[in-house]
């Protein structure tokens, strides 16, 4: 008998002890814990600023072409008016003139294009930071070596 009575006591033991374990789960409410939503990169705005970099880089480019074409018809206007003068001194002296000027017109040039594409990409830093990219994997200067 006293096994008997032995098992018994355990099993009540057992019993009385899941049925507590199982009261305390349902008293103690489990907490709804959601993973924090972390808003990835916005697409669309990260073509937006590609597309706004991109047409401002196009345009330093046009800038850039239209400068360089410029000073090079001044340039042949003022060699081909230097080669017409006759006395040896003044003519030499017009020619180098002319490629003084145009040597400065040329470094001008590059310095508006370099400082519009710097611009253009520091905008593009800011709008792609507004746009929640941490990353653009996009090299900047690497729109001006082919």
């Amino acid at each position: 008998m006293s096994k008997k009575l032995l098992i018994g006591a355990v099993l009540t033991a057992l019993a009385l002890g899941v049925f507590a374990y199982v009261r305390a789960q349902d008293a103690t409410p489990t907490p709804t814990t959601t993973p924090p939503t972390t808003p990835g990169v916005n697409l669309a705005c990260m073509q937006t600023a590609v597309e706004k970099r991109d047409n401002a880089v196009i345009s330093a480019w046009d800038a850039l072409t239209a400068s360089v074409k410029t000073t090079l018809s001044v340039r042949r206007d003022a060699l081909k008016a230097a080669w017409g003068i006759s006395d040896k001194r003044e003519r030499a002296k017009a020619i180098k003139q002319a490629w003084t000027n145009f040597k400065n017109s040329k470094k001008e040039a590059s310095r508006t294009f370099n400082q519009a594409r710097k611009d253009a990409w520091k905008q593009f830093k800011t709008d792609a930071r507004d746009c929640k990219a941490t990353a653009t994997y996009e090299t900047e200067g690497s729109d001006v070596k082919f």
